[in-house]
């Protein structure tokens, strides 16, 4: 829906105007589903003859292409004049769209987030410049925790750019019957398309319902809790107003054409991303990349070195629930826990109570 929106609805701010453009990325490890979230994505936009798909596997440069071609122009009812250049991008491999390391294209990507009013860039040669006027883009992207961390260098997690970003995470692979084919929905794609179709011709500004307004005022009055305390989401942090308020447009979008945020469409906004930020940490646990073997050896360590001080107390599973959660994403946390009894690095000793092999001796001996 961000995507159809284009640069034809916004909010007006005490700062300047907010559009409802996003950057997503889809995180997980191989096989979750991320680049058939981001076809199906695809596919919708394409089916809108009105708006500019980036082709796949779009570098920086076709990128910018794509976007210098991506032109609407149009006289609304009261004879407004649009005019503007918007393009989606799925990209299904993140890192081809995003060289490692290319911290000057990430500051342009950057720039054409916050929809200014022209991009230009010198192209191919000293005596040829590019010039878009009005530049949006919708990205939604996927790329692997490991790839991550090699694509973003720790210092471009102080940059603008992981702040303008929405990382969405998953590392539950679920079980598929491969025989089990639904027929298609053919009403239900046209309906979805017509839908998308309708969003691309409308325009004007959002106004709030006074609830809606309030709602947002005291979570700012707050703090806006509960505050991702990871330090590579701090500069993230001071943008989450701004990501809820694009979300509050589209939420309002779903529901109709009359550009009204009421108080359901601030509270689902709100939910949304807090739903995301809650597995964003996952992402860097993930990025670190240490094996099931490695966690498994430092939670021997700190398993003993409670049950050593406390002479000879079981451990609590809250207390290795706690200690895990900080090493391993929150759904690989029982399976490590499994893992450590099936190797007797761990046994039980009661309801919910643990305790740890002998240090320094075999697994399991007593």
């Amino acid at each position: 829906m961000a995507g159809a929106l284009q640069r034809r609805v916004w909010v007006q701010t005490s700062q300047s105007i907010l559009y409802p453009n996003l950057y997503i990325l889809l995180v997980s490890p191989p096989g979750v589903g991320k680049s058939q979230a981001i076809s199906r994505a695809g596919d919708f936009w394409l089916g809108v003859n009105t708006l500019h798909v980036a082709p796949d596997s779009v570098t920086r440069a076709s990128l910018i292409d794509a976007l210098d071609a991506a032109q609407t122009k149009a006289i609304l009812p009261d004879g407004t004049f649009l005019q503007f250049h918007a393009l989606t991008v799925p990209a299904s491999e993140f890192g081809v769209l995003v060289p490692a390391h290319d911290l000057e294209f990430l500051n342009t990507l950057n720039h054409i987030y916050d929809c200014p009013r022209n991009y230009r860039e010198n192209r191919r040669s000293r005596t040829k410049q590019v010039e878009i006027a009005y530049p949006m883009l919708n990205i939604l992207g996927g790329t692997q925790p490991a790839y991550l961390a090699s694509l973003l260098p720790e210092q471009a997690w102080g940059m603008g750019f992981t702040s303008r970003l929405i990382m969405v995470y998953s590392g539950e692979v679920g079980a598929v019957n491969l025989f089990n084919v639904a027929p298609p929905n053919d009403k239900l794609q046209k309906d979805m398309a017509a839908d998308l179709t309708t969003m691309t011709s409308i325009y004007g500004a959002f106004s709030w319902a006074p609830d809606a307004q309030d709602m947002i005022v005291a979570w700012a009055s707050k703090g806006f809790p509960p505050v991702p305390i990871h330090s590579r989401l701090q500069n993230y942090n001071t943008r989450r107003v701004l990501h809820v308020m694009k979300l509050c447009m589209i939420s309002a979008i779903s529901r109709g054409n009359d550009l009204t945020i009421i108080l359901d469409d601030a509270q689902r906004a709100q939910d949304w991303l807090l739903a995301a930020e809650e597995r964003m940490p996952d992402i860097f646990r993930e990025m670190a990349g240490t094996s099931d073997k490695a966690v498994i050896d430092d939670l021997h360590d700190f398993c003993w070195r409670l049950y050593a001080r406390s002479q000879g107390k079981p451990i609590h599973e809250s207390s290795i629930i706690r200690f895990l959660s900080g090493k391993v994403p929150s759904d690989k946390v029982m399976r490590v826990l499994d893992l450590a009894e099936r190797s007797h690095i761990l046994r039980r000793d009661g309801v919910q109570l643990w305790k740890p092999a002998i240090k320094d001796n075999l697994p399991g001996v007593e």
